[in-house]
């Protein structure tokens, strides 16, 4: 067994996703999502459509369930409201799950750099400000619900970083999460969060 299964096992055996997923089935929902995602789930910037594959199973399976509820969506132009249309009605959680851990068994090559910032500066205000939720490595911690960072598309973090600073992301009643992301954010000038992202697209995925 690989490490990326190594890492993969742990997860379930330590979050929701401990029920039996199929992995055939998961693959088989991923292609109506690799037209826009890739089919490594590496993103494509003209699509606005993000990297996936470097994050957690239970983070997509929840980001997934904010969709279909609502709790992100937004204008039917933007990728957000058309992520939402895309799953709305999908009620069925065990095939949310299935998707998700095959889309973690996937690797994409590193992503790359489009934006331009001070990455030694980055890490102060990384280290200060998301570490304690997303780890010093940017990795993620499934117990405080963090995605992993390392291996995002540049231009999808400052897109919502941004979403969060305006209020389009993170406002849903139900989204407490979000709400702190927003305040985290706010904190962030046009120029740390260059060098907050240049620090993150540093780390290794």
């Amino acid at each position: 067994m690989n490490l990326r299964w190594i890492v993969i096992v742990i997860l379930l055996s330590a979050s929701p996703l401990q029920a039996e997923v199929n992995l055939t089935e998961g693959e088989q929902k991923y292609q109506t999502c690799a037209g826009c995602h890739g089919a490594k789930a590496e993103g494509i910037e003209a699509l606005q459509a993000p990297a996936l594959s470097h994050l957690q199973p239970v983070y997509i399976v929840r980001q997934l369930q904010n969709y279909v509820a609502g709790v992100r969506s937004g204008s039917p132009s933007s990728p957000a409201g058309q992520m939402a249309a895309a799953v709305a009605g999908w009620e069925d959680i065990q095939d949310k799950r299935s998707l998700a851990v095959y889309i973690a068994s996937l690797t994409s090559e590193s992503k790359p750099q489009t934006l331009t910032g001070n990455a030694a500066a980055g890490e102060r205000a990384f280290l200060s400000l998301c570490a304690g939720c997303h780890g010093r490595d940017a990795k993620g911690k499934n117990v405080l619900h963090a995605p992993a960072l390392a291996g995002a598309n540049d231009w999808y973090l400052l897109a919502q970083m941004k979403a969060f600073q305006s209020g389009e992301r993170g406002s849903h009643p139900s989204d407490g999460l979000g709400a702190q992301m927003q305040s985290m954010a706010s904190l962030l000038d046009d120029q740390k969060l260059l060098d907050v992202i240049a620090y993150i697209t540093a780390q290794p995925q």
